[in-house]
């Protein structure tokens, strides 16, 4: 008889012990074999209840089906009274000579009857002019499909009637729509029929109590409720809907297909059968999203009972086979718990603590393969410091800023040495801080608006101006890039920025000398020419006349020295709030006097502008009095409003800019001359957003319109 015991593992090999295991779960698993019965039962309740399920949505489904059929018919039977009533409303409109805002709606309104309401929709998808005042100013982009809609019937003709549907704002009363555009196709024109009778006509053919009906024959419906396609419920459109609703329902609006969330924590499950009622000569989606609260735990509660009846047999079996279990894996698990223990102390961080030898010829393997896992760990764990350590020095002297928040809190995480100097925060101050808490509310926006972008893009590049209490006003090129994960989540903003400021104000001073340079030369050259030809001339009358050409050209050499010698006195980084009158006087003394009639038709209006900008008058003035030929006499400004913009009009009566050239006269080296007079202005005012087209029409002068944004001009008062 030897010392060793059946039942001890000491020498015996790991797959001896591994079979005692498999036999105790096979025990277990014959055991078990009762449970059979219990499994065939379960998936004959789950058809039944599958099948069930299935019937009653389709039953819902024909019912809302037959019932939209029905609403159908009934809105077709309004349309010619709706056409007859928008025929009346686009009479009003030619007869105010197409002006809306002339159109006398209340009149309408009085004709067609108090339940009638107009609206005027614009270009836009607003409704502009009503007589129902709640919906005044109703913005239908929020609703894109239904927007693209209007838009549609906008650029269209004819008559376009829609369905009966709550309106949008007011008392949730019931309408029947119709629209029709404006010959010009700037407008909608859309009636409103609110019917008092639309209620109690359209409740003959309600569909609620069918669907109820249909509910009460599954006893495993707690509740039904019908949205719209705006996520309101749909015959009590004032209930509120909680969130989590709302998520869901306008992801299956989104994808326009059913949906089945299930709630496994109090035994529920919800079915969103969407039923398709869209119809594309109408603009309202009449679609509805029929919820489905089924009780699931009922039949749960059926499996119950009939495990019952099959308790006895399986605790027989469940006692044997947890007492067997229980002293294999005593016995099983010594070796495996001593791995164990050691692991978790190398998992706490201490690489040198080494596997302790189990006495088993598997486990003497994975001892030695986790000791040498560990040991090549540790090496790497070392490498990989040494390279953090070596990369964050490297990023630490670049002389770019370099910085790095996390998306999840908005904190920083990094701010190298070059982020301290040009943003002028040390880094011990942007650490762990939010962007709020750094800077000003304008700078957070702006930080936003490039994050925002970047997430877009992919890469956020802008030139940003920010304020140095030490060194003025500096221009940061930023550059901002997302970082994501492995799993595609966006964890960190990166950003980089480079102070260019010297670059960008070097760039417009060459720019700037180089043109001026260019305007000296030309008139220098005019000297010349003008003094040569006074020479040949006889009489002292007829060289006066040269001299005074000459006079005039030292003049307007004399005034563009002034005011580049005024540009480097006021710095020409930052552009400013400019005189629109002043500015255009102050060019036309820059080039030499003439005999044209030029004028300024504006009020006292100013533009923020780049300085250069009175480069811009000085060469359209320049370019007519060279290029207006024999018949130019007269030179205007003026200015007119577009929507929320100004534009300000250049018009003379020259010979004009033909056709093919009106885009080609923009571009670098275009023209007679020296080529960059219309591209410099072209990029002077798209310093702040300003744009500038030739609208002339060939023969009878050219005509530049200067479109100024909103908020970038202003009247003096």
């Amino acid at each position: 008889m030897t010392d060793k015991s059946f039942f001890s593992i000491r020498g015996r090999s790991f797959f001896f012990s591994l079979l005692i295991a498999m036999l105790v779960l096979v025990i277990i698993v014959l055991g078990l074999h009762s449970l059979n019965d219990y499994n065939n039962t379960k998936q004959m309740f789950e058809k039944n209840s599958r099948h069930l399920k299935a019937q009653t949505e389709q039953d819902i489904l024909i019912t809302i089906k037959l019932t939209d059929q029905s609403y159908d018919l009934y809105d077709s039977s309004l349309n010619e009274q709706m056409h007859s009533g928008l025929k009346v409303v686009l009479a009003e409109y030619e007869r105010s000579g197409r002006d809306p805002s002339a159109i006398n709606l209340t009149g309408i309104k009085k004709e067609l009857g108090d339940q009638f309401d107009v609206y005027i929709i614009n270009e836009s998808g607003i409704i502009e002019f009503t007589t129902y005042e709640p919906e005044l100013g109703l913005d239908f982009k929020t609703v894109p499909y239904f927007f693209a809609y209007l838009t549609r019937i906008r650029n269209s003709e004819g008559f376009f009637p829609d369905r009966i549907v709550g309106e949008q704002k007011g008392g949730g009363k019931l309408r029947k729509f119709a629209y029709m555009p404006t010959p010009d196709h700037r407008y909608v024109l859309e009636l409103g029929f609110a019917k008092s009778t639309f209620q109690s006509e359209l409740s003959v053919v309600q569909y609620r109590e069918a669907i109820d009906l249909i509910a009460s024959s599954n006893p495993y419906i707690e509740r039904i409720r019908i949205f719209n396609t705006m996520g309101k419920i749909a015959d009590n459109t004032s209930e509120v809907v909680d969130d989590p609703t709302k998520v869901i329902l306008e992801k299956v609006i989104q994808q326009r297909q059913d949906m089945l969330v299930t709630i496994p924590e109090n035994g529920h499950s919800v079915k969103y059968l969407f039923i398709d009622l869209k119809k594309e000569q109408y603009g309202s989606d009449a679609s509805r999203i029929v919820e489905i609260t089924y009780n699931d735990a009922i039949l749960e509660k059926a499996y119950q009972e009939h495990i019952q009846d099959l308790l006895v047999i399986a605790v027989l079996t469940l006692v044997t086979g947890i007492c067997i279990a229980l002293l294999l894996s005593w016995y099983l698990l010594k070796p495996i718990s001593k791995i164990v223990k050691d692991i978790n102390r190398i998992s706490e961080g201490d690489l040198n603590w080494k596997i302790s030898p189990t006495n088993v010829a598997e486990f003497g393997v994975l001892e030695n393969s986790i000791n040498t896992m560990v040991t090549s760990l540790r090496d790497s764990i070392k490498e990989v410091k040494e390279g953090e350590i070596l990369r964050r020095e490297m990023i630490e002297q670049l002389p770019l800023a370099v910085f790095m928040k996390r998306v999840k809190d908005g904190k920083y995480i990094f701010w190298n040495k070059a982020s301290e100097q040009i943003f002028n925060l040390p880094a011990v101050e942007v650490i762990g801080r939010k962007d709020p808490e750094l800077f000003s509310p304008e700078m957070v926006s702006l930080i936003e608006k490039e994050d925002t972008d970047a997430r877009l893009n992919q890469v956020s590049i802008s030139n940003k101006k920010i304020v140095d209490k030490y060194r003025g006003q500096r221009i940061i090129h930023m550059i901002i890039v997302p970082i994501y994960d492995s799993e595609n989540t966006l964890q960190y903003i990166l950003g980089i920025g480079e102070d260019v400021t010297e670059v960008t104000l070097s760039t417009k001073i060459d720019l700037l000398f180089s043109i001026t340079r260019r305007d000296v030369l030309d008139q220098l050259s005019n000297i010349v020419n003008y003094l040569e030809r006074a020479q040949l001339k006889t009489s002292r009358e007829a060289m006066q006349t040269f001299f005074d050409k000459t006079l005039e050209s030292i003049e307007s050499i004399r005034n563009q020295m002034a005011f580049v010698r005024s540009l480097q006195d006021l710095g020409i980084t930052s552009p400013t709030w400019q005189s629109v009158k002043k500015v255009f006087r102050e060019a036309v003394l820059l080039n030499p006097s003439s005999t044209i009639d030029i004028r300024v038709e504006t009020d006292d209006i100013e533009l923020y502008a780049d300085p250069l900008f009175p480069r811009v008058f000085y060469n359209l003035v320049a370019n007519s009095i060279q290029h207006g030929d024999h018949q130019l006499t007269k030179i205007r400004l003026s200015t007119k409003k577009s929507g929320e913009s100004l534009i300000l009009i250049y018009e003379d009566n020259g010979k004009g800019i033909p056709f093919d050239e009106k885009e080609k006269i923009f571009e670098f080296g275009f023209g007679t001359g020296t080529g960059f007079g219309l591209f410099l202005i072209r990029e002077i005012l798209g310093f702040t957003g300003i744009s500038i087209s030739e609208t002339g029409e060939p023969g009878k002068g050219a005509k530049f319109e200067i479109l100024v944004p909103k908020g970038k001009f202003r009247k003096v008062s």
